[in-house]
């Protein structure tokens, strides 16, 4: 999400920042005017670019971090960065984790009919969030700051993504094994997965706030952009997979496509666009995807610089127009946005808190990834802010940004939201429209909240068609890999290049094949049998108690002595016949065989009556790390990065020499 770290960093200047005060409510004190032509050019921010054109514009008089704008320019501000990320905030805040509980094979009701409200509480979460960000206090007694004191604009990481939704979905999938759902809605269940996972990342976001406290020093040895980069790399890898099952018309269809023609003989449909039911990959969904993708670049060759900031948003907004006025007239379901309400508030909704201590070892890998996240955006923000990117001054708003990320997202949880991380698209923003005033940040807060409490925009977002929200997320997720890439390679020395060979290997290699280390990869159909029974670690040896069949089996067929001769049959009339034949009969000699039954065959994976939860614990801790791109690559970087020699410098090499100039 962040854009690339800059190769030379701003030089620390003498100036008292560390020592400011009013914790940033002079900045956000009622302006000097409403409109404020004279404070900034407007029509440099609303006039197109001209590709063809030498030059360019002019831009307008840089505003630093401390100005107080006027009314109309503060909201114009905030605006661009709130419409900068309100459907990443949307789709990884909600949509995509309470959509999974809406298909009819893993259905939890409630959970589904939260879509709405999570997605309301996610822009609402993160507007307070953004506040606590902005503000910059120094926690009394201490050394220690709370916020940056920049324009850090918070959201819902997409970091967690994949494993909310796994959570969820396993919880539901393992009620309805137990015979515990009313028919086919295990309503309840997909919010107690939902809740665990809350829980669990509360007890998580722990490690972030601890790391904040560390010397920087000490933090630098540990979070080296190699390690870090190649972490948000995988990240990136990891979301764009599922972001391009998006465009083909969803995720569930697009990963059971072929298993569920090897199942029944008939192509997975894909009932995630509305009333449109088509096949995945079908030319209408590709081409609704196509059609967002083809209006942001469209923005960013002619856009003024309001539209190239905010072109993900309006490039979904081109999206659901060409959608209403395509051939198919059921795209969006309406009666969502009919029924909501018009006012919604935190805890509308709430989720039973639990812990997971299977999920708590992936979770905290993925505060690690978070933590580098926010190292690398505090850094671009400062550049942009044209503040120092190194000295006292500078490891301060790093301090206080990990600190506020660790608090914010424990708050996040106790909001009903996944944890919150810096956004970093919206640097950007900071440089296009060259304010970098926290009087925006203020702005984009209150714009946030206000999105979140309006009810029926939540509404409208949960109503949009899953392949164009993947025009969306498979832009806003290739930023994440883009990011990491020029994290990683600020310092591309022999050793550094290694590692990410390495980690690059394997984490890219498990999200091409990701049956690897689970048999059966993500298929639904028939996927669960093969994780029972194959497989790097087969869930069957986790089990303590199998079912069990019981058979008769014949031990000594029924017989007929004629005489001496002795004639054998498993006829239902032989007896009969035996009688009329003047023999002596002798009835069949049977016996009952209980056989435990340890290989799963048509049963979806449901093939144990009890798990010994320990090993069960241990298994599922072990395959996600295994097979999650960033959790098996983030461990291969941080193992090379411990036991891997540092390059010793070649004075002869004016290139080494420059790479030395800039250590880790």
């Amino acid at each position: 999400m962040s854009e690339e770290y800059e190769k030379e960093p701003v030089k620390a200047v003498s100036m008292p920042e560390m020592d400011e005060t009013g914790a940033g409510c002079n900045v956000c004190m009622p302006p000097g005017g409403i409109v404020g032509a004279d404070k900034y050019d407007y029509k440099y921010l609303c006039l197109p670019s001209m590709p063809w054109s030498k030059g360019g514009v002019a831009p307008p008089k840089f505003l630093s971090k401390d100005e107080r704008l006027p009314l109309l320019v503060a909201l114009t501000m905030g605006l661009q960065h709130a419409l900068a990320m309100v459907a990443g905030i949307a789709t990884s805040g909600g949509l995509l984790i309470a959509g999974d509980a809406c298909f009819p094979w893993q259905r939890d009701s409630a959970m589904c009919e939260a879509r709405e409200y999570m997605i309301s509480a996610a822009w609402i979460t993160s507007g307070i969030l953004t506040i606590i960000q902005v503000f910059r206090a120094r926690i009394l007694g201490t050394g220690f700051y709370l916020g940056t004191g920049l324009i850090s604009v918070m959201g819902t990481s997409f970091t967690f993504l994949p494993i909310a939704r796994e959570m969820v979905i396993r919880e539901i999938r393992d009620a309805s094994a137990a015979g515990k759902c009313d028919g086919g809605d295990c309503r309840g269940f997909g919010k107690e997965g939902y809740g665990k996972f809350l829980g669990t990342c509360m007890v998580a976001s722990v490690f972030e706030i601890a790391i904040s406290m560390m010397p920087s020093k000490v933090r630098k040895r540990l979070f080296p952009p190699v390690v870090t980069g190649c972490a948000v790399m995988l990240i990136g890898v990891s979301l764009i997979s599922s972001g391009i099952k998006y465009v083909g018309g969803g995720v569930f269809c697009g990963e059971n496509d072929f298993s569920r023609s090897a199942a029944f003989g008939s192509p997975q449909y894909c009932n995630e666009n509305g009333n449109v039911i088509l096949p995945f990959g079908s030319a209408e969904y590709v081409g609704l995807a196509a059609s967002v993708i083809a209006f942001t670049v469209f923005i960013q060759f002619t856009g003024s610089p309001f539209l190239k900031s905010t072109c993900i948003f309006w490039g979904l907004m081109f999206g659901c127009l060409v959608a209403g006025v395509s051939r198919y007239e059921a795209y969006f379901n309406d009666y969502r946005i009919r029924n909501a309400p018009w006012f919604t508030f935190l805890w509308d909704i709430t989720f039973p808190l639990g812990f997971s201590k299977e999920y708590f070892l992936p979770i905290v890998i993925g505060f690690f990834v978070s933590t580098a996240e926010t190292i690398g955006d505090v850094t671009n923000t400062c550049f942009y802010s044209r503040l120092p990117t190194e000295g006292a001054d500078f490891e301060s708003r790093v301090q206080g940004g990990l600190l506020a990320d660790g608090v914010n997202s424990l708050l996040a949880a106790l909001f009903t939201s996944p944890p919150n991380t810096t956004f970093s698209q919206n640097n950007g923003v900071i440089q296009l429209t060259q304010c970098a005033s926290r009087a925006a940040g203020f702005a984009c807060a209150f714009w946030l909240i206000l999105f979140g409490v309006i009810g029926k925009i939540g509404a409208a977002f949960s109503s949009i068609p899953i392949c164009v929200i993947g025009g969306v997320v498979l832009q806003c997720f290739t930023m994440v890999f883009v990011s990491g890439m020029g994290i990683a390679t600020r310092h591309p020395t022999r050793r550094n290049n290694f590692i990410l060979m390495v980690a690059l290997a394997l984490g890219i290699g498990v999200g091409m094949e990701p049956q690897l280390f689970e048999g059966g990869g993500p298929a639904a159909f028939y996927g669960g049998n093969l994780r029972h029974n194959i497989g790097f670690w087969p869930r069957h040896k986790t089990c303590d108690v199998f079912p069990s069949v019981t058979t008769t089996n014949t031990v000594t067929p029924a017989s007929c002595d004629l005489d001496g001769y002795v004639w054998t049959s498993g006829d239902e009339a032989f007896e009969t016949t035996c009688a009329d034949l003047g023999g002596v009969y002798a009835a069949a000699v049977t016996e009952d065989v209980t056989e435990t039954v340890k290989t799963c065959t048509n049963n979806n994976g449901f093939c144990c009556l009890e798990y010994d939860d320990t090993k069960d614990a241990n298994r599922t801790t072990t395959i996600i790390l295994l097979k999650t791109t960033y959790g098996i690559g983030f461990l291969a970087a941080l193992f090379l990065h411990i036991i891997l020699p540092e390059d010793a410098v070649d004075p002869d090499d004016p290139y080494s020499l420059a790479l030395a100039g800039h250590p880790e």
